[in-house]
């Protein structure tokens, strides 16, 4: 059901478009909250209709009949997301989401918020740059519409000659401090870590250690990574015909980290570091060249501050936001796959998740965040 249709123009021209436009609607307004090249449509009597309308004025660059109107907030777009996760079962999805405003979130973390929302829900595949379908997000003050879109709503349908990602995936390898604790805790918070990492196609999983661990949590944790990540292969399996299995290991974070090779790159995500923003165009580049890629995580505790001087680059994706243990690392994912994408292209800007986690919980990109 469509609650709003919100129109992307060329700045300076929303108002001439409203002014023209003649939909069934009791609403047009032209840069709502004061944001040039939108128009906001609402209370319609055919929706459809106004749609349509809407689709052929030439001055128009994009339209979205946003199927949930709601608050910007992130724990109601959660919800959203659990409520539309079913519609993308069995398909391979982005989440997509433009920010305008100032918010306590940005838009890569509400990507990596949604985008496990969905696969704790249903069987998915990530895909940023070929999916089938995106959940789009586009936050207007504090107000938020919410849809699921073909590709083609921002040109992510995969054309000849376009990157593909798994080239940079095929380089990462996954270092994690291990979420240890309750049983029951530990099961649930590792099996959303295995279909995440299996769900971007990630190759090597460390559960890396920074002290002595209990060895019934560490197995626990272990197995729950390996359950989540098989349920998401046999997923790809049945619709690609083949799946990698994801390899699971168990090391120490000191050792792993300070013995990186000359030609490695070391990427830690944690609070302290820079925001993405600043450092996504040379992130990009030194992906590009590095023979192996390794993202560094926390968990509960988070990486400890002694290997920060090991990396090449320390990146907080969620700036005063705590990511849980799955989320973080789909952001890690996530901005390394939007930092690449835009060393190969000028038009793609960040948005996407991440940063060491501290806590567990439960628990996708590129739109740069416009500031009101």
């Amino acid at each position: 059901m469509t609650c709003a249709i919100l129109a992307k123009t060329d700045i300076g021209m929303e108002k001439y478009v409203a002014n023209v436009l003649r939909v069934p609607c009791k609403k047009v307004v032209p840069a709502p909250m004061g944001f040039k090249g939108l128009i906001l449509i609402e209370e319609c009597e055919d929706f459809e209709k106004a749609f349509q309308v809407v689709s052929k004025v030439p001055e128009v660059i994009r339209v979205m009949k946003a199927e949930r109107c709601v608050r910007a907030d992130l724990n109601e777009l959660k919800r959203v997301a659990e409520e539309m996760a079913s519609r993308l079962k069995g398909k391979r999805f982005a989440v997509r989401t433009v920010r305008r405003g100032k918010h306590p979130f940005t838009s890569v973390q509400v990507n990596a918020e949604l985008g496990s929302v969905v696969l704790s829900k249903v069987d998915a595949e990530v895909d940023l740059s070929d999916p089938e379908a995106v959940l789009m997000v586009e936050i207007v003050g504090d107000r938020a519409f919410v849809s699921i879109v073909p590709p083609e709503y921002y040109a992510l349908k995969k054309k000849k000659g376009k990157v593909d990602v798994s080239e940079v995936i095929r380089k990462v390898v996954v270092v994690q401090e291990p979420y240890l604790g309750p049983l029951e805790g530990v099961k649930e918070v590792s099996k959303r870590v295995g279909r995440v990492l299996q769900s971007f196609g990630v190759g090597t999983y460390y559960a890396a250690l920074t002290e002595e661990a209990d060895g019934d949590q560490l197995a626990e944790f272990l197995r729950g990574v390996r359950e989540g990540a098989e349920s998401r292969r046999r997923q790809r399996e049945k619709s690609e015909g083949k799946a990698n299995r994801l390899q699971i290991k168990v090391f120490d974070m000191y050792h792993l980290v300070a013995s990186r090779g000359k030609k490695d790159l070391v990427v830690v995500f944690e609070p302290e570091g820079k925001s993405f923003e600043e450092v996504m165009e040379d992130l990009g580049r030194a992906l590009r060249k590095a023979r192996r890629v390794y993202l560094v995580l926390g968990s509960r505790k988070g990486v400890p501050m002694g290997l920060y001087k090991f990396a090449d680059f320390v990146v907080d994706v969620a700036p005063g936001a705590v990511l849980s243990t799955e989320t973080a690392v789909a952001a890690a994912l996530e901005a390394v796959v939007i930092a690449f994408l835009a060393s190969q292209r000028s038009d793609v800007g960040p948005a996407l998740p991440l940063s060491g986690s501290r806590e567990a919980g439960e628990g996708l990109g590129p739109l740069k965040d416009q500031e009101g």
